[in-house]
C-alpha cells in the first residue's frame, strides 16, 4: 500500500512540476518529441506521457472543424483504450487512464482573438496498468512510436524496485530494455 502512494505521488508530482516547467520554458514544447515517465512496482505500471499536440491530433489547437472533432476523438479513445507499455509477454491491462488537452499562448478568450501564432497545445495521458511479467528487469514495448507517425523521438525515463534508467526511442523503434 505504501508503494503504490508513492507510485502515485511521484507521477502527480512529476506532472505538476513538468507542467509548471513547461509554462515558463517554451522550448520545452518540441514538435516531434515526446517523453514517457514509469514508475514501477508490484506488478504495475504507473506512466506519464506528454506530447505536444501536433505529434497525435495533427494541429496545436482546440478542434474547430467536425474532421478535427473526428480526429481529436478518435486519438483520445485510442489513447484511453490501449495500454501505452506492454511486456513481450503480454499486454497489460489498464486499471485506469487519464487524458488532458490543454492549449497555451496565442488565443485571448476575452477578446475573442483567433491568432494561434505561438500558441501550444500539449496532450498529457497518465495510464495505471497491471503487467504480468515485471517481477525481474523486463523488456517492455510501446505502440506509441508507430501509432503516432508525426512523433519523431520519445524520451523514456523509469524508476523502480531493480533501479531507474533512461532512454530514447527513434520513429518506428517500439522496445526497450529496464536497464541502467
Amino acid at each position: 500500500m505504501l508503494f503504490k502512494k508513492f507510485l502515485a505521488l511521484s507521477i502527480a508530482s512529476a506532472l505538476t512540476s513538468t507542467q509548471s516547467i513547461a509554462a515558463d520554458n517554451p522550448g520545452s514544447h518540441q514538435h516531434g518529441h515526446a517523453e514517457m515517465q514509469l514508475a514501477i512496482g508490484n506488478g504495475q505500471i504507473e506512466i506519464l506521457l506528454m506530447s505536444p499536440a501536433g505529434n497525435m491530433f495533427g494541429f496545436e489547437h482546440h478542434p474547430r472543424t467536425p474532421e478535427q472533432h473526428q480526429i481529436a476523438e478518435r486519438v483520445s479513445h485510442w489513447l484511453s483504450e490501449n495500454p501505452l507499455v506492454n511486456t513481450l509477454k503480454s499486454t497489460c491491462e489498464i486499471q485506469a487512464s487519464t487524458i488532458q488537452h490543454e492549449v497555451a499562448g496565442g488565443h485571448d478568450h476575452d477578446r475573442h482573438s483567433h491568432d494561434e501564432q505561438g500558441q501550444h497545445a500539449d496532450i498529457t495521458v497518465t495510464q495505471t496498468l497491471s503487467c504480468i511479467g515485471l517481477d525481474k528487469p523486463a523488456s517492455l514495448t510501446t505502440p506509441v512510436t508507430k501509432h503516432f507517425p508525426a512523433l519523431e523521438q520519445l524520451d523514456i525515463a523509469w524508476a523502480g524496485p531493480n533501479g531507474q534508467g533512461a532512454t530514447r526511442l527513434g520513429r518506428g523503434e517500439s522496445s526497450f530494455k529496464l536497464e541502467r
